[in-house]
């Protein structure tokens, strides 16, 4: 019995282990904002997507600040957009644009139909 694995618990170390991670990832960015999208980001994806997505979009977004230092007039649409750009590069149907724009409190603002990605 001693062998037993508790998978409960080494979930839970996982993700202890993943959101120190994310935070010195988090950290490292140049200013709040983008900081704050990428917390936006983080805390939207996390229980929704694999693991190794939410990682991938979190680093995505690094490599982005780090080349352009965007000029972020709504965190919410950035943080929107990588969702969009991950879902849609890695073929995942987990939301249309539609759910992922009201999921982000945007779908007010902008139509669904006329955003590419």
């Amino acid at each position: 019995m001693e062998n037993i694995i508790c998978f409960k618990s080494k979930k839970d170390q996982f993700t202890k282990k993943l959101h120190t991670e994310v935070s010195h990832l988090i950290d490292d960015l140049m200013d709040q904002q983008q900081q704050t999208v990428a917390w936006i980001l983080y805390y939207s994806m996390r229980n929704e997507y694999p693991i190794d997505v939410v990682g991938f979009s979190l680093e995505l977004w690094y490599n982005f600040c780090n080349e352009i230092d965007p000029f972020i007039d709504d965190e919410r649409k950035y943080a929107a957009s990588i969702e969009m750009f991950v879902s849609n590069l890695l073929n995942l149907s987990t939301y249309t644009k539609h759910e992922i724009l009201h999921k982000y409190g945007l779908h007010k603002i902008y139509d669904p139909e006329t955003i590419e990605v």
